[in-house]
């Protein structure tokens, strides 16, 4: 028995020679190469998921990276009572949801996985009905909803129009497009007799009254779980206020500030209604799916991640530091030691190099180092004004695709429409607690307002008195204490412009419209009250943040910016006027006449963020989705683990936090009021890869300064604005 064994192994081994010395090689996997990566394929995936009805099947591949390792797959699923696998063949067996997973066999820490959401089969529809308002004002439009009955028939429908002069509509948004009366009609795909009417009477624009509301945001989340929606009511100008709901409390519940929190599996309408208006509203379905399994972490064999900041800030950065300023060190620290045990990894932070300074330079190594495949870091610290240049230029990778299977639905509207570029996205998530939101506004300097027996003007703001007219009347009696050589403001007055605007809740460039906002009578009132201003009390360098030097020398009391130049070795420095001396103070924007600061909205658009970059040479047991989950994974965890301790005050944490930078008082009641329903998104800050507020600060500053006319100005550069638009969000 053992010559014969000795003899078939002796065969055995001849063939593998004589295989081995082939040109072609035979074809075979080569059990050498590992498995670095798995894709399933299949039909109709869409957003890495799949719908089926009871008892359907689909077929499923999967394929395994690089094309010479073994091509075995195991699969598997995670809830056998909503859907099997055998051999890539899914049978859908119960109504819910499962995650199919497709594993390589020789190396089973690397695999795929998909969504599967089964649905009961579909009842044969009886009747249909529309809900929604009765009016839409011309130019703007309305949002009706078609509800199939039963609810478990099909709820694909038809939409028309009467008379497409008057009004159009598309998948249930009906716009004004002439005075009238149109009839929208709706139509049951599964059976065109069945039908509903409704009559749509096209009215007047109103200035300040809502004619739409409009969600953005994530349209699912895991049980437990949670995310942000905003809601914006239309036409710009009008109140903000809307009132939330949910159409099944027993799936999700929604807060007062948009925020829905998964309960249980299943579907649900959350509805944004504009207060006082019951027919003005909009509705998102939201999927409730079952919490992930247990993720099968990869083996990165000690790879080190490397996470690239300035070299004066890796304080922000790393937890490990003993002068790091965030306040969740403890959370943090224990969630980057879990990521590396749970990968074998560690992860690191490290400075630019010197020849890598802030701006442009910077820009241009990115770039540099992904084109010749040379990336020195595996995530870097960048800002989303940068992203058009930084993802044109190949330096900032497309983490969509990670942020869908890993991230939970976590990130905030603002950052995730400041991270998007024609289609992609390129930040990555923050740990998803509420928590400052303030991002640009006035800052001023505290010594000088009590030096001037000023009142806080953080605390006219708390006291609802920051109107246009009051800060007119503010700004008037503190020039009238000044000393020769002395300003009350400085700064861009294009900065102005833009934040009091934002203020008033009105973005300028409106990407739900796809518009401008430059003809606004706020736009308008605004752009004259600078022009007043100017020409009355005067006005301190005109400049760009740190270059505005009448506010670094302490002669002038306010200046434009943003949040985090504060107590920046680059921005505003700690002893800016004084070692030990120098206070900061922030105040909101003004806000117009006809608002109040319960409607008064911040700039929300992104800013300092983490990209993940292109160009990293791997080995063969890493690649840039592992990079992602331990990144995401880090985030998530110490996000878990600051809601479990028992001490988590959310509001309590945000006023630690800016205490931190801000030395009143009023100021850091000022910037806690700021809640996520206070955030209005604008990307004319950024667009063009911030090149846009170049374009608007010339014309602002020839209306404001040259006194120029603000029609023609705004109207001359418009275009230029609604093109960098288009280029972003087409």
């Amino acid at each position: 028995m053992k010559k014969r064994w000795i003899a078939l192994l002796l065969i055995f081994t001849l063939a593998f020679v004589f295989i081995g010395c082939n040109g072609n090689g035979g074809g075979d996997d080569d059990d050498s190469i590992k498995p670095v990566s798995v894709e399933i394929k299949g039909p109709d995936i869409e957003n890495n998921e799949i719908t089926l009805e009871m008892n359907e099947e689909v077929e499923l591949t999967a394929e395994v990276t690089p094309s010479g390792a073994s091509q075995d797959i195991i699969w598997a699923s995670s809830n056998n009572d909503v859907a099997t696998v055998d051999e890539g063949i899914v049978a859908a067996v119960g109504e819910g949801s499962a995650t199919i997973y497709a594993k390589a066999k020789s190396r089973q820490s690397i695999f795929a996985e998909i969504t599967v959401v089964v649905q009961a089969p579909l009842a044969d529809p009886d009747s249909v009905s529309i809900t929604g308002p009765d009016q839409v004002s011309l130019g703007s439009f309305i949002t009706l909803f078609a509800v199939v009955e039963p609810e478990n028939a099909s709820q694909a429908v038809i939409w028309e129009s009467s008379d497409e002069t008057i009004a159009t509509v598309s998948n249930g948004s009906v716009t004004g497009v002439e005075l009238g009366n149109v009839t929208i009609t709706v139509k049951v795909v599964a059976d065109e007799s069945i039908y509903a009417e409704k009559e749509i009477t096209v009215v007047e624009q109103s200035s300040d009254g809502p004619s739409s509301v409009k969600i953005r945001g994530e349209n699912e989340l895991i049980v437990g779980g949670s995310i942000f929606l905003e809601a914006t009511v239309l036409p710009a100008g009008a109140s903000q206020k809307v009132e939330w709901s949910s159409q099944n409390t027993n799936i999700a519940v929604v807060s007062q500030t948009g925020e829905v929190t998964a309960l249980k599996e299943g579907f649900v309408w959350i509805v944004a209604t504009a207060e006082g208006h019951p027919n003005i509203m909009d509705m998102i379905q939201i999927t409730v799916k079952p919490e992930p399994a247990q993720i099968e972490f990869p083996d990165l064999q000690g790879y080190e991640i490397i996470i690239m900041a300035a070299p004066h800030a890796l304080n922000e950065h790393d937890p490990f530091l003993e002068d790091y300023i965030g306040d969740d060190t403890t959370e943090k620290q224990r969630a980057w030691r879990d990521v590396e045990g749970l990968m074998n990894c560690t992860m690191k932070v490290v400075a630019y190099p010197d020849t890598a300074p802030w701006g442009q330079p910077r820009i241009d190594w990115l770039n540099q180092q992904a084109s010749t495949n040379e990336a020195e870091t595996d995530i870097f610290v960048s800002t989303t004004e940068w992203l058009a240049e930084l993802v044109e230029g190949g330096a900032a990778l497309d983490v969509l695709e990670y942020y869908q299977r890993y991230g939970q639905s976590s990130m905030s509207p603002g950052l995730k429409g400041a991270s998007t570029y024609q289609g992609g996205l390129y930040s990555l998530i923050y740990p998803p607690i509420d928590g400052l939101n303030v991002d640009k506004g006035l800052f001023y300097n505290v010594n000088l307002i009590d030096e001037l027996d000023l009142d806080s003007p953080a605390s006219k703001f708390n006291n609802d008195e920051w109107t246009f007219d009051d800060f007119e009347t503010y700004v008037t009696e503190a020039n009238s204490r000044l000393v020769e050589g002395q300003t009350v403001l400085s700064g861009r007055p294009a900065l102005y412009y833009m934040g009091m605007v934002n203020s008033s809740g009105i973005p300028l460039a409106d990407i739900i419209s796809g518009l401008t906002n430059f003809n606004h009578p706020i736009a308008i009132e605004t752009a004259n009250l600078l022009r007043k201003i100017y020409n009355e009390i005067g006005w301190g360098d005109i400049a760009w943040d740190a270059g505005a030097e009448s506010f670094n020398s302490g002669d002038s009391i306010f200046q434009s910016g943003d949040y985090w130049f504060l107590k920046y070795p680059d921005r505003w420095k700690e002893d800016l006027w004084g070692e030990g001396t120098t206070k900061f103070g922030y105040v909101p924007y003004p806000y117009a006449n006809n608002k109040s600061k319960e409607e008064a909205k911040t700039s929300g658009i992104g800013g300092a963020c983490y990209m993940q970059a292109n160009g990293r040479q791997y080995p063969a047991h890493v690649n840039e989705e592992y990079i992602n989950l331990a990144f995401t994974e880090m985030m998530l965890r110490t996000a878990k683990y600051i809601k479990e301790d028992v001490t988590y005050d959310p509001i309590q944490k945000k006023r630690n936090a800016a205490n931190n930078k801000l030395d009143d008082p009023e100021s850091v009641e000022a910037v806690i009021f700021f809640t996520k329903d206070k955030v209005v998104f604008d990307p004319l800050y950024e667009l063009g890869g911030g090149t846009i507020r170049f374009t608007i600060s010339g014309a602002i500053d020839a209306v404001v300064v040259d006194g120029e006319d603000y029609a023609a100005e705004m109207s001359a550069i418009e275009n230029e604005v609604l093109q960098a638009m288009f280029d972003v969000y087409k």
